[in-house]
């Protein structure tokens, strides 16, 4: 084993090519701890961001709640046109005269 007299003289124990590699070694490492602490950032916010997304169980609550809505505004438009038809077969006109003089008389 060789005692080191001057510690300060150690570099000039290594090849330049050796102090080279030792460097981008320490790079790339300082590297992955940066890497490694911005993946951890971005989990942390991930997870904070979690409650605004949706899980497919309540994509599939909402789709089938909007369908259902759906389906009653399409039957309310389908019976609201059958009942205009049948006021126009009816004389839907005198009706409505009927009632404002009906109401008319409330008054």
């Amino acid at each position: 084993m060789r005692i080191k007299e001057n510690p300060q003289h150690d570099c000039t124990c290594y090849s330049l090519i050796l102090q080279e590699e030792v460097r981008k070694v320490f790079q790339y490492a300082f590297e992955v701890t940066e890497i490694k602490a911005l993946l951890e950032k971005i989990k942390k916010e991930s997870l904070a961001l979690r409650g605004l997304f949706w899980r497919e169980e309540e994509v599939k609550d909402r789709r089938q709640i909007i369908n259902f809505f759906d389906a009653r505004m399409q039957a309310t438009v389908y019976y609201t046109l059958k009942n205009l038809e049948g006021y126009q077969q009816y004389r839907w006109k005198e009706l409505v005269d009927e009632g404002e003089k009906k109401n008319d008389g409330v008054k």
